[in-house]
């Protein structure tokens, strides 16, 4: 009896631990995304930018890209829109989201602004276009990045892609509608 009850606790606990692989955060953002919608999902194998690069300790985010061009994303890839009033629909204030980018060809000394594209499109329906603001330089920490705020102008599937130096990246997010999530 006291093996049978081992196993039942060794099962409960494998159990447990396999539920908490993901925060409720990310599983309620992840229940909202649609099965039609192929957001983003860590890669089988990660990339890993150079050693000055640091995620946030929390594991929520990981890394996308190659050494010309990367970005780190929120594991739940849930943007939110937010509303316009009448006659502010192409202001891009506020952002939707602020995208960082990298690459180890990228000099803030030597290069300003950056000379990179950020376009999107909705994968789900006809939509207006991204709004885009210009880029810019971000400091991250210790090491030099590439800053774009964009608006998703409708709620949806987006797939948003950045170039650079002939490096092209591109992922795909969820955007709720108006005050129904988080980014």
């Amino acid at each position: 009896m006291t093996v049978w009850r081992l196993v039942l606790l060794i099962l409960f606990v494998a159990l447990q631990a396999m539920g908490q692989q993901n925060s409720p955060q990310e599983l309620s953002a992840q229940r909202r995304i649609p099965a039609s919608c192929p957001v983003t999902v860590p890669p089988a194998e990660p990339f890993t930018p150079p050693s000055q690069y640091h995620l946030d300790e929390n594991g929520n985010s990981f890394w996308l890209g190659t050494a010309k061009l990367w970005t780190a994303l929120p594991k739940s890839q849930v943007w939110a829109t937010g509303p316009r009033p009448p006659g502010h629909e192409q202001d891009v204030q506020p952002l939707t989201a602020k995208t960082f980018w990298a690459s180890v060809e990228f000099n803030y000394r030597e290069e300003y602004p950056p000379k990179l594209k950020v376009t999107g499109r909705r994968l789900d329906g006809s939509a207006p276009p991204l709004l885009t603001m210009t880029p810019t330089n971000a400091f991250p920490g210790p090491a030099a990045a590439m800053l774009v705020g964009v608006y998703v102008p409708t709620p949806g599937c987006w797939e948003i892609t950045g170039e650079y130096k002939g490096a092209k990246l591109s992922y795909v997010v969820w955007v709720t509608p108006p005050n129904h999530g988080n980014q």
